[in-house]
Parts: structure tokens; C-alpha cells; sequence
């Protein structure tokens, strides 16, 4: 092979390399671009303790808190639950309450946090009427697809699993016989 064919030889392959790296650079900057455009929240739902610091009693709550990892503004409409699958699933919206909750809806920009919380004091028996009204099987099996939802604005839904001392407070809910204001409730006649 002369000097000029391999000149040419390795101008073709320099022109082969050139174009696998101009394609390899388009797709990393639309992976990158993909990825600034993406919402990412890291979310937890599962019972908190507020201590408020003046001795009063710690208050429980269900509390769902959610954080912007991404570079996106978010704004989260709503906060729901769903158990089941498929054409099972039920799904419900949870109003929030309580002093220390964040409102719907809430805008979270990179790096921002928001605590969603249904406060015991202000609704005491919502561990009760969530697990015997929504949840109502309070089995392994089916309390393995309860999820809570994270609703944005811009149609996104994020599911966060929630934790461990949540389920045990639904069961312990659930297993507790009616108070006397529940029996008189469902004892007084109907119109």
C-alpha cells in the first residue's frame, strides 16, 4: 500500500469517528435537556411528631413531605391516596389540616420542601375512618398496593409508598372498637 492510500484509508476512518462522535454528543445533550425538563421529587408519607417547644404534648399527624431534586419549578396541586390495581384500584384526595401544614397548591423550586399534614387533633378519628372507609381490607397483601399520590400541575403523578408506622396505625385504627360516639351514630334512626 503506497503513502497515498494510506492517507486515504486513515482520512476515511477519521471521518467515521468524527461522525460517531458528533452523533454520541447530539444524544447526550437531549439526554441532558430531557433531564432538566423532568420533574423529580423525592417524597415520604408515614406519622410525624410536632413537638411545638412550649410544653404542649407532641401532636401525631399523617404527613407526606415532598422535595424538588430537579431543576424544574413544580407546583403540586394535590396530594391523594389509591389502593388496588387496575380496574380495583379506588383513589381519594387528601385535604390537608393542622397548623403546620403547607396548603395546596404549592409551588417548590430546586431544592424546596413540603410538608402535606392531616393533624390527630384537628381530626382524630381519620386513622380510623381511613382505614375502615377507604382502606377497608387491611390485609398484607392488599395494604402492599396503598400509595399516596402526588399531583402536579403539569399532569405528572408521582406514587410514594408509605411507611411502616403508617400500616401499623391504620391496623391499630381499625382494631379498636367504636367509641360511644360512633354508636350513638350509627344507633340514631335515619329520617
Amino acid at each position: 500500500m503506497t503513502l497515498d492510500q494510506q492517507i486515504q484509508v486513515w482520512n476515511a476512518i477519521g471521518t467515521w469517528l468524527a461522525g460517531i462522535a458528533t452523533f454520541a454528543a447530539v444524544v447526550v445533550s437531549l439526554q441532558l435537556a430531557r433531564k432538566a425538563n423532568s420533574i423529580r421529587l423525592q417524597a415520604n408519607a408515614g406519622i410525624r411528631l410536632i413537638f411545638a417547644g412550649d410544653g404542649t404534648p407532641a401532636e401525631e399527624h399523617v404527613g407526606i413531605s415532598v422535595v424538588n431534586r430537579g431543576d424544574r419549578l413544580v407546583t403540586i396541586n394535590s396530594i391523594g391516596w389509591r389502593i388496588g390495581k387496575g380496574k380495583n384500584a379506588r383513589h381519594c384526595i387528601q385535604p390537608v389540616f393542622g397548623q403546620y401544614t403547607h396548603q395546596y397548591p404549592k409551588q417548590l423550586a430546586h431544592g424546596e420542601q413540603a410538608s402535606f399534614l392531616v393533624s390527630f387533633t384537628a381530626m382524630p378519628d381519620w386513622p380510623k375512618d381511613f382505614a375502615t372507609g377507604f382502606v377497608q381490607d387491611l390485609r398484607p397483601r392488599n395494604l402492599k398496593t396503598l400509595r399516596a399520590i402526588i399531583h402536579t400541575s403539569v399532569g405528572e403523578n408521582i406514587e410514594v409508598v408509605p411507611e411502616i408506622n403508617l400500616l401499623e396505625k391504620l391496623r391499630e385504627a381499625a382494631a379498636q372498637p367504636c367509641g360511644a360516639g360512633d354508636l350513638a351514630h350509627k344507633a340514631a334512626p335515619g329520617p
